[in-house]
Protein backbone atom coordinates (compact mmCIF):
# COMPACT_ATOMS: atom_id res chain seq x y z
CA UNK A 1 0.00 0.00 0.00
CA UNK A 2 1.34 3.37 -0.96
CA UNK A 3 0.90 6.45 1.24
CA UNK A 4 2.45 8.82 -1.26
CA UNK A 5 0.43 11.99 -1.77
CA UNK A 6 -0.24 12.69 -5.41
CA UNK A 7 0.53 16.02 -7.01
CA UNK A 8 -3.14 16.35 -7.82
CA UNK A 9 -3.98 16.25 -4.13
CA UNK A 10 -1.74 19.25 -3.52
CA UNK A 11 -3.36 21.40 -6.19
CA UNK A 12 -4.83 24.06 -3.89
CA UNK A 13 -5.78 26.30 -6.81
CA UNK A 14 -8.01 23.60 -8.22
CA UNK A 15 -9.54 22.92 -4.81
CA UNK A 16 -10.74 26.52 -4.40
CA UNK A 17 -11.69 27.04 -8.06
CA UNK A 18 -15.26 28.08 -8.76
CA UNK A 19 -15.62 25.41 -11.46
CA UNK A 20 -13.63 22.25 -10.78
CA UNK A 21 -14.55 19.78 -13.51
CA UNK A 22 -15.79 19.64 -17.13
CA UNK A 23 -19.31 18.85 -15.98
CA UNK A 24 -19.57 22.12 -14.08
CA UNK A 25 -18.17 24.03 -17.05
CA UNK A 26 -20.78 22.36 -19.23
CA UNK A 27 -23.62 23.34 -16.88
CA UNK A 28 -22.34 26.92 -16.85
CA UNK A 29 -22.30 26.99 -20.66
CA UNK A 30 -25.88 25.69 -20.77
CA UNK A 31 -27.00 28.27 -18.22
CA UNK A 32 -25.38 31.13 -20.13
CA UNK A 33 -26.90 29.92 -23.39
CA UNK A 34 -30.32 29.80 -21.72
CA UNK A 35 -29.92 33.32 -20.34
CA UNK A 36 -28.88 34.67 -23.74
CA UNK A 37 -31.85 33.01 -25.47
CA UNK A 38 -34.37 33.84 -22.72
CA UNK A 39 -35.90 36.94 -24.40
CA UNK A 40 -36.41 34.95 -27.59
CA UNK A 41 -37.99 32.09 -25.63
CA UNK A 42 -40.34 34.48 -23.84
CA UNK A 43 -41.25 36.18 -27.11
CA UNK A 44 -41.92 32.82 -28.77
CA UNK A 45 -44.20 31.76 -25.89
CA UNK A 46 -45.96 35.17 -25.81
CA UNK A 47 -44.60 35.91 -22.31
CA UNK A 48 -42.27 38.79 -23.19
CA UNK A 49 -43.82 40.89 -20.38
CA UNK A 50 -41.99 38.66 -17.91
CA UNK A 51 -38.80 40.54 -18.81
CA UNK A 52 -39.83 43.38 -16.50
CA UNK A 53 -40.02 40.95 -13.58
CA UNK A 54 -36.68 39.37 -14.56
CA UNK A 55 -34.93 42.75 -14.90
CA UNK A 56 -36.05 43.87 -11.43
CA UNK A 57 -34.99 40.48 -10.06
CA UNK A 58 -31.50 40.86 -11.53
CA UNK A 59 -31.18 44.35 -10.03
CA UNK A 60 -32.28 42.91 -6.68
CA UNK A 61 -29.64 40.19 -7.03
CA UNK A 62 -26.90 42.84 -7.28
CA UNK A 63 -28.19 44.63 -4.16
CA UNK A 64 -28.60 41.44 -2.10
CA UNK A 65 -25.20 40.06 -3.10
CA UNK A 66 -23.77 43.34 -1.79
CA UNK A 67 -25.68 42.94 1.48
CA UNK A 68 -24.39 39.38 1.71
CA UNK A 69 -20.83 40.75 1.74
CA UNK A 70 -21.70 42.99 4.70
CA UNK A 71 -23.90 40.59 6.65
CA UNK A 72 -23.23 37.09 5.37
CA UNK A 73 -19.44 37.34 5.00
CA UNK A 74 -18.42 40.02 7.51
CA UNK A 75 -21.21 39.32 9.99
CA UNK A 76 -22.46 42.93 10.30
CA UNK A 77 -26.27 42.97 10.43
CA UNK A 78 -27.27 45.90 8.23
CA UNK A 79 -30.98 46.69 8.01
CA UNK A 80 -30.58 49.92 6.07
CA UNK A 81 -29.40 48.46 2.79
CA UNK A 82 -32.37 49.74 0.80
CA UNK A 83 -31.30 53.25 1.84
CA UNK A 84 -28.00 52.73 0.01
CA UNK A 85 -29.92 51.55 -3.07
CA UNK A 86 -32.00 54.74 -2.78
CA UNK A 87 -28.86 56.89 -2.54
CA UNK A 88 -27.47 55.24 -5.69
CA UNK A 89 -30.73 55.75 -7.57
CA UNK A 90 -31.15 59.39 -6.61
CA UNK A 91 -27.49 60.20 -7.24
CA UNK A 92 -27.78 58.72 -10.72
CA UNK A 93 -31.04 60.61 -11.30
CA UNK A 94 -29.58 63.94 -10.17
CA UNK A 95 -26.49 63.54 -12.35
CA UNK A 96 -28.44 62.45 -15.43
CA UNK A 97 -31.56 64.61 -15.14
CA UNK A 98 -30.30 67.57 -13.14
CA UNK A 99 -26.76 67.97 -14.46
CA UNK A 100 -27.11 66.39 -17.90
CA UNK A 101 -24.50 63.68 -17.40
CA UNK A 102 -24.53 60.58 -19.60
CA UNK A 103 -25.69 57.43 -17.82
CA UNK A 104 -22.29 55.74 -18.16
CA UNK A 105 -20.64 58.66 -16.39
CA UNK A 106 -23.30 58.90 -13.69
CA UNK A 107 -23.43 55.19 -12.76
CA UNK A 108 -19.84 54.72 -11.52
CA UNK A 109 -19.89 58.09 -9.72
CA UNK A 110 -23.19 57.19 -8.04
CA UNK A 111 -21.78 53.80 -7.02
CA UNK A 112 -18.67 55.42 -5.51
CA UNK A 113 -20.68 58.08 -3.66
CA UNK A 114 -22.97 55.38 -2.28
CA UNK A 115 -19.94 53.36 -1.15
CA UNK A 116 -18.54 56.42 0.66
CA UNK A 117 -21.92 57.09 2.29
CA UNK A 118 -22.11 53.44 3.34
CA UNK A 119 -18.66 53.65 4.89
CA UNK A 120 -19.57 56.84 6.76
CA UNK A 121 -22.76 55.23 8.07
CA UNK A 122 -20.90 52.06 8.96
CA UNK A 123 -18.07 53.75 10.85
CA UNK A 124 -19.98 54.82 14.00
CA UNK A 125 -22.29 51.84 13.76
CA UNK A 126 -19.39 49.38 13.96
CA UNK A 127 -18.87 50.23 17.61
CA UNK A 128 -22.17 48.42 18.15
CA UNK A 129 -23.04 44.76 17.74
CA UNK A 130 -26.03 42.55 17.11
CA UNK A 131 -29.43 44.14 17.66
CA UNK A 132 -27.97 47.60 18.30
CA UNK A 133 -26.04 47.57 15.03
CA UNK A 134 -29.19 46.54 13.17
CA UNK A 135 -31.18 49.42 14.69
CA UNK A 136 -28.39 51.92 14.01
CA UNK A 137 -28.22 50.99 10.30
CA UNK A 138 -32.01 50.94 10.05
CA UNK A 139 -32.12 54.53 11.34
CA UNK A 140 -30.25 55.72 8.25
CA UNK A 141 -33.28 55.09 6.02
CA UNK A 142 -35.60 57.76 7.53
CA UNK A 143 -32.66 60.18 7.69
CA UNK A 144 -31.89 59.71 4.00
CA UNK A 145 -35.59 59.87 3.14
CA UNK A 146 -35.99 63.16 5.04
CA UNK A 147 -33.00 64.73 3.27
CA UNK A 148 -34.21 63.67 -0.17
CA UNK A 149 -37.75 64.86 0.55
CA UNK A 150 -36.52 68.38 1.30
CA UNK A 151 -33.98 68.95 -1.48
CA UNK A 152 -34.92 70.82 -4.65
CA UNK A 153 -32.38 68.95 -6.75
CA UNK A 154 -34.01 65.59 -5.94
CA UNK A 155 -37.47 66.79 -6.92
CA UNK A 156 -38.70 66.50 -3.33
CA UNK A 157 -41.81 64.27 -3.15
CA UNK A 158 -42.38 64.40 -6.92
CA UNK A 159 -39.03 62.77 -7.64
CA UNK A 160 -37.11 62.80 -10.91
CA UNK A 161 -38.75 61.75 -14.16
CA UNK A 162 -37.76 61.25 -17.76
CA UNK A 163 -34.16 60.13 -17.28
CA UNK A 164 -32.22 59.91 -20.54
CA UNK A 165 -31.59 56.27 -21.54
CA UNK A 166 -27.99 55.07 -21.89
CA UNK A 167 -26.37 54.50 -25.26
CA UNK A 168 -23.88 51.90 -26.43
CA UNK A 169 -22.50 53.48 -29.55
CA UNK A 170 -25.55 54.39 -31.60
CA UNK A 171 -27.73 51.81 -29.83
CA UNK A 172 -30.19 53.24 -27.32
CA UNK A 173 -31.03 51.06 -24.31
CA UNK A 174 -34.71 51.96 -24.22
CA UNK A 175 -36.67 48.69 -24.11
CA UNK A 176 -36.96 45.68 -21.83
CA UNK A 177 -34.89 43.37 -24.04
CA UNK A 178 -31.95 45.77 -24.35
CA UNK A 179 -32.08 46.49 -20.62
CA UNK A 180 -32.19 42.75 -19.90
CA UNK A 181 -28.88 42.10 -21.64
CA UNK A 182 -27.27 45.15 -20.04
CA UNK A 183 -28.43 44.29 -16.51
CA UNK A 184 -27.56 40.61 -17.04
CA UNK A 185 -23.97 41.38 -18.00
CA UNK A 186 -23.49 43.71 -15.03
CA UNK A 187 -25.14 41.23 -12.63
CA UNK A 188 -22.91 38.39 -13.84
CA UNK A 189 -19.81 40.56 -13.40
CA UNK A 190 -20.75 41.44 -9.83
CA UNK A 191 -21.63 37.83 -9.00
CA UNK A 192 -18.26 36.74 -10.39
CA UNK A 193 -16.51 39.41 -8.30
CA UNK A 194 -18.32 38.25 -5.15
CA UNK A 195 -17.47 34.60 -5.82
CA UNK A 196 -13.79 35.45 -6.18
CA UNK A 197 -13.91 37.71 -3.13
CA UNK A 198 -14.72 34.71 -0.94
CA UNK A 199 -11.49 33.08 -2.13
CA UNK A 200 -9.33 36.17 -1.64
CA UNK A 201 -7.30 37.30 1.36
CA UNK A 202 -9.87 40.01 2.10
CA UNK A 203 -12.75 37.55 1.86
CA UNK A 204 -11.08 35.20 4.33
CA UNK A 205 -10.59 38.19 6.65
CA UNK A 206 -14.33 38.89 6.42
CA UNK A 207 -15.15 35.35 7.48
CA UNK A 208 -12.58 35.43 10.28
CA UNK A 209 -14.02 38.65 11.73
CA UNK A 210 -17.53 37.26 11.41
CA UNK A 211 -16.70 34.02 13.23
CA UNK A 212 -14.47 35.35 16.01
CA UNK A 213 -13.02 38.86 16.24
CA UNK A 214 -10.56 37.94 19.00
CA UNK A 215 -9.10 35.09 16.97
CA UNK A 216 -9.00 37.31 13.87
CA UNK A 217 -7.11 39.98 15.83
CA UNK A 218 -4.59 37.38 17.01
CA UNK A 219 -3.90 36.62 13.34
CA UNK A 220 -3.16 40.28 12.62
CA UNK A 221 -6.53 41.13 11.08
CA UNK A 222 -7.77 44.62 11.94
CA UNK A 223 -11.47 44.08 12.64
CA UNK A 224 -12.55 47.72 12.32
CA UNK A 225 -10.92 48.37 8.94
CA UNK A 226 -12.11 44.98 7.67
CA UNK A 227 -15.70 45.82 8.57
CA UNK A 228 -15.41 49.22 6.89
CA UNK A 229 -14.18 47.53 3.71
CA UNK A 230 -17.20 45.24 3.82
CA UNK A 231 -19.51 48.26 4.12
CA UNK A 232 -17.69 50.01 1.27
CA UNK A 233 -17.93 47.06 -1.12
CA UNK A 234 -21.49 46.12 -0.14
CA UNK A 235 -22.68 49.72 -0.49
CA UNK A 236 -20.96 49.94 -3.88
CA UNK A 237 -23.09 47.02 -5.03
CA UNK A 238 -26.19 48.78 -3.70
CA UNK A 239 -25.24 51.98 -5.54
CA UNK A 240 -24.93 50.13 -8.84
CA UNK A 241 -28.29 48.43 -8.23
CA UNK A 242 -29.90 51.79 -7.50
CA UNK A 243 -28.35 53.40 -10.57
CA UNK A 244 -29.59 50.58 -12.80
CA UNK A 245 -33.05 50.82 -11.26
CA UNK A 246 -33.17 54.57 -11.94
CA UNK A 247 -32.04 54.13 -15.54
CA UNK A 248 -34.38 51.22 -16.21
CA UNK A 249 -37.49 52.83 -14.70
CA UNK A 250 -36.52 56.32 -16.07
CA UNK A 251 -38.00 57.71 -12.86
CA UNK A 252 -36.87 57.93 -9.24
CA UNK A 253 -39.44 58.44 -6.49
CA UNK A 254 -39.47 57.86 -2.75
CA UNK A 255 -42.36 55.39 -2.99
CA UNK A 256 -40.07 53.01 -4.90
CA UNK A 257 -38.13 52.37 -1.71
CA UNK A 258 -39.59 50.86 1.43
CA UNK A 259 -38.00 50.15 4.79
CA UNK A 260 -39.46 46.65 4.61
CA UNK A 261 -37.28 45.94 1.57
CA UNK A 262 -34.21 45.91 3.84
CA UNK A 263 -35.85 43.22 5.95
CA UNK A 264 -36.75 41.18 2.89
CA UNK A 265 -33.18 41.54 1.63
CA UNK A 266 -31.98 39.95 4.87
CA UNK A 267 -34.65 37.30 4.49
CA UNK A 268 -33.37 36.45 1.03
CA UNK A 269 -29.90 35.88 2.47
CA UNK A 270 -31.28 33.68 5.25
CA UNK A 271 -33.42 31.64 2.84
CA UNK A 272 -30.62 31.22 0.31
CA UNK A 273 -27.76 30.61 2.74
CA UNK A 274 -25.89 33.39 4.54
CA UNK A 275 -22.28 33.94 3.53
CA UNK A 276 -22.65 32.35 0.10
CA UNK A 277 -22.98 34.27 -3.16
CA UNK A 278 -24.90 31.39 -4.74
CA UNK A 279 -27.16 31.29 -1.70
CA UNK A 280 -27.90 35.02 -1.99
CA UNK A 281 -28.88 34.58 -5.64
CA UNK A 282 -31.07 31.57 -4.80
CA UNK A 283 -32.79 33.48 -2.00
CA UNK A 284 -33.61 36.41 -4.29
CA UNK A 285 -35.08 34.14 -6.95
CA UNK A 286 -37.08 32.17 -4.36
CA UNK A 287 -38.82 35.16 -2.78
CA UNK A 288 -39.22 37.03 -6.06
CA UNK A 289 -40.93 34.02 -7.67
CA UNK A 290 -43.27 33.73 -4.67
CA UNK A 291 -44.08 37.43 -5.02
CA UNK A 292 -44.80 37.05 -8.74
CA UNK A 293 -47.02 33.99 -8.20
CA UNK A 294 -49.07 35.85 -5.60
CA UNK A 295 -49.24 38.89 -7.91
CA UNK A 296 -50.57 36.77 -10.78
CA UNK A 297 -53.04 35.13 -8.41
CA UNK A 298 -54.30 38.54 -7.29
CA UNK A 299 -54.65 39.71 -10.90
CA UNK A 300 -56.71 36.64 -11.82
CA UNK A 301 -59.61 37.75 -9.56
CA UNK A 302 -60.14 34.20 -8.36
CA UNK A 303 -60.93 35.71 -4.97
CA UNK A 304 -62.68 38.99 -5.91
CA UNK A 305 -63.38 39.93 -2.29
CA UNK A 306 -59.65 40.49 -1.65
CA UNK A 307 -58.35 43.87 -2.81
CA UNK A 308 -54.81 44.82 -3.81
CA UNK A 309 -53.87 46.17 -0.39
CA UNK A 310 -54.86 42.90 1.21
CA UNK A 311 -52.71 41.01 -1.28
CA UNK A 312 -49.74 43.16 -0.24
CA UNK A 313 -50.26 42.08 3.36
CA UNK A 314 -50.67 38.46 2.27
CA UNK A 315 -47.38 38.63 0.35
CA UNK A 316 -45.60 40.07 3.39
CA UNK A 317 -47.11 37.34 5.55
CA UNK A 318 -45.92 34.62 3.17
CA UNK A 319 -42.45 36.19 3.12
CA UNK A 320 -42.34 36.22 6.92
CA UNK A 321 -43.60 32.65 7.18
CA UNK A 322 -40.98 31.45 4.68
CA UNK A 323 -38.19 33.13 6.66
CA UNK A 324 -39.41 31.63 9.97
CA UNK A 325 -39.66 28.15 8.45
CA UNK A 326 -36.17 28.31 6.99
CA UNK A 327 -34.64 29.62 10.22
CA UNK A 328 -36.40 26.87 12.20
CA UNK A 329 -35.98 23.86 9.93
CA UNK A 330 -33.36 24.74 7.31
CA UNK A 331 -30.91 27.23 8.88
CA UNK A 332 -28.33 26.73 6.12
CA UNK A 333 -30.87 27.78 3.50
CA UNK A 334 -31.53 26.51 0.03
CA UNK A 335 -27.82 26.11 -0.64
CA UNK A 336 -27.45 23.74 2.33
CA UNK A 337 -30.47 21.77 1.10
CA UNK A 338 -28.94 21.55 -2.38
CA UNK A 339 -25.58 20.37 -1.03
CA UNK A 340 -27.20 17.59 0.97
CA UNK A 341 -29.25 16.51 -2.03
CA UNK A 342 -26.15 16.53 -4.23
CA UNK A 343 -24.24 14.34 -1.78
CA UNK A 344 -27.10 11.83 -1.60
CA UNK A 345 -27.16 11.62 -5.39
CA UNK A 346 -23.38 11.34 -5.59
CA UNK A 347 -23.11 8.51 -3.06
CA UNK A 348 -26.31 6.71 -4.00
CA UNK A 349 -27.01 3.86 -3.29
CA UNK A 350 -24.26 3.72 -0.67
CA UNK A 351 -25.82 6.35 1.58
CA UNK A 352 -23.15 8.10 3.60
CA UNK A 353 -20.48 5.56 2.65
CA UNK A 354 -18.04 6.70 -0.01
CA UNK A 355 -16.54 4.17 -2.36
CA UNK A 356 -12.83 3.65 -1.68
CA UNK A 357 -10.50 2.56 -4.45
CA UNK A 358 -8.39 -0.47 -3.63
CA UNK A 359 -4.68 0.17 -3.06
Amino acid sequence: MSFEISKKGLDYGKEIAILRNPGQWGLLALLLAFLVLLPSILSWTANINWLTFINITLITVIAVVGLNIITGMAGQVSMGHVAFVMVGAYTTGVLVKGLGWPFWGALPVAAFITAVVGTIVGAPSLRLRGFYLAVATLAFFPIAEYIIRNLEITGKTAGLMGLTPPYIGALSINNDTAWYYLILVIALLFIFFSLNLTRSRLGRAFFAVRDNEATAASLGILAFSTKLRAFFIGSLFAGVAGGLLAGYMTVVRLDQFNMWDSIWYLGMIVIGGAGSTAGAVMGVIFLRVISQILHLFSMSNLVPSINNNTWVFITSGVYGLAIVLFVSFQPYGLLGLWKRLRLKIKFWPGGHLRAVKPC
